[in-house]
């Protein structure tokens, strides 16, 4: 009895929340039937499975999934969800945006058309509303890998004059509930399928969801490190969630209170060139009124008017500030922008009347933070403090 006493013990502190059901469905999409072996995606869905088995997770593996063994997988997966505490989702694969929506590729996809994508691919909108009942639900996404789908079409689009409304990578979402969605990288942007048998965003993923006491979201910014890491600042990772909820894999520290919704700010891709747009998308709390600017790597300072943001109120109580490729006020890379390490950010404006020089000063400080590599932070100057984020993208 003693024995079973100790084992329970040990069983409640490893799995704090064992109590919960946790279920997951793992998809590695490798056999591509029209355009080849995506290498890793099935050995990342090995390696993701038995990391999240580790932490209680009941898994169901799948690879190499056609168009209708995908759809009765996630059907049944759905179903399952709405009697389980925490429901997650993890698929490495090719992925494709169409009119700014974002599909899942089985492997039997033809795609002799943009318009067959809605037709024989899965849309991650559907998933994200299946999963939006669950208490807390997770959805991973390797998917951005580099598409030959996308480039075939969007080829063939350039030679017949026309727009093709496909794009590389994955569309920005907005999670709903109790939802995380994470991205292998920044919207738009591709990701690299590795090349030590398993893809840099799902080493890092299986690296960190075994590590005590740690809240998803926190562990979702050290996976982020490493893959910026590991790929030199070329991949990104990017977490888009809403969730009020603390979630833990493993154990479970006692949280710090929380007073104020944290700001997030992303700008992608990482790397452009000349003619290429650069998007951001900032999510603030109501406390902060961003006043957006442009930083060149000789340290020129130009505003960004917030007129050119096109802005949503989200369910948080935070609202959205974007701008993205192809909206009405673009943020187009121009030959005579400097190359190098540029960075976009904001700071948020301190109050009203505060004079001027102190304005000055404020934003003199935040410059020289992101000059010295500073990317979050605060800022004072004459009693007055106010924070700021920025972040870098490189210039070719």
């Amino acid at each position: 009895m003693r024995l079973i006493a100790l084992l329970s013990a040990f069983l409640m502190l490893a799995f704090p929340a064992l109590a919960e059901e946790r279920i997951a469905l793992v998809i590695g999409n490798s056999g591509y039937e029209r355009i080849g072996v995506l290498p890793n995606a099935a050995n990342d869905a090995v390696l993701i499975s038995d990391s999240l088995r580790a932490t209680g997770f009941e898994v169901t593996a799948l690879t190499d999934l056609t168009e209708d063994a995908m759809g009765e997988a996630l059907d049944a997966f759905t179903r399952a969800a709405m009697t389980a505490d925490v429901a997650a989702v993890y698929f490495a694969g090719h992925g494709i945006q169409y009119e700014r929506v974002n599909y899942l590729m089985p492997v039997d996809a033809r795609l002799n058309s943009a318009a067959a994508i809605a037709r024989e691919g899965i849309a991650l909108d559907q998933i994200m509303d299946a999963l939006t009942p669950v208490p807390v639900s997770l959805i991973f996404l390797d998917a951005c890998r580099n598409n030959p789908f996308a480039e075939q079409l969007m080829a063939e689009a350039r030679a017949e004059g026309r727009t093709a409304n496909v794009t590389r990578g994955l569309a920005v979402v907005q999670a709903q509930g109790d939802q995380l969605v994470a991205f292998a990288t920044l919207p738009d942007t591709v990701a690299s399928d590795g090349t030590q048998g398993n893809s840099p965003f799902a080493r890092a993923l299986a690296r960190h969801i075994p590590t005590p006491g740690i809240e998803v979201s926190v562990m979702m910014k050290r996976v982020t490190k490493d893959v910026v890491s590991e790929t030199g600042g070329d991949q990104r990772p990017q977490q888009l969630s809403q969730m009020q909820r603390e979630f833990y894999f493993t154990g479970k520290a006692t949280p710090a209170p929380r007073n104020k919704l944290d700001p997030i700010l992303s700008v992608y891709p990482g790397r452009v060139s000349v003619d290429d747009e650069v998007a951001m998308i900032a999510d603030l709390p109501p406390s902060c009124t961003p006043f957006f600017f442009a930083l060149a790597p000789s340290g020129r300072f130009t505003p960004i008017p917030r007129r050119f943001f096109r802005t949503v109120a989200l369910a948080s109580g935070q609202t959205r500030y974007e701008i993205s490729p192809g909206s009405r006020y673009g943020l187009k890379v121009l030959p005579e922008d400097e190359k190098g390490t540029n960075h976009i950010g904001y700071l948020c404006e301190p109050p009203v009347g505060t004079p001027e020089d102190i304005l000055k000063a404020l934003l003199r400080a935040a410059v020289d933070a992101a000059r010295a590599g500073e990317e979050d932070g605060s800022v004072a100057a004459g009693g007055v403090e106010t924070g700021f984020q920025v972040r870098p993208f490189k210039i070719d």
